[in-house]
């Protein structure tokens, strides 16, 4: 995992190949009934996130997100 909380989304190449950006470990910290959920960052940056892709999730797991959607639930050693 690269420094600051930021992991690779896409492979070796250390960021999306559509955008550039990385994924972002974040943590939940809330989660709605339209899916959606609070999330915040290494950082203390929040976020609202699209959590359907990973549910069922709840508040203190961790996910790693890009572009809004969390794509991954991370186990607590790789949210470390």
């Amino acid at each position: 995992m690269a420094t600051n909380g930021r992991s690779a989304a896409c492979g070796p190449h250390q960021g999306c190949i559509t955008c550039g950006d990385e994924g972002l470990v974040m943590r939940v910290t809330a989660v709605g009934e339209d899916g959606l959920g609070a999330c915040a960052g290494p950082d203390g940056a929040r976020e609202t996130v699209d959590l359907a892709l990973v549910a069922p999730v709840g508040p203190g797991d961790s996910v790693l997100v890009h572009a809004g959607v969390a794509l991954v639930r991370l186990d607590s050693r790789e949210a470390a």
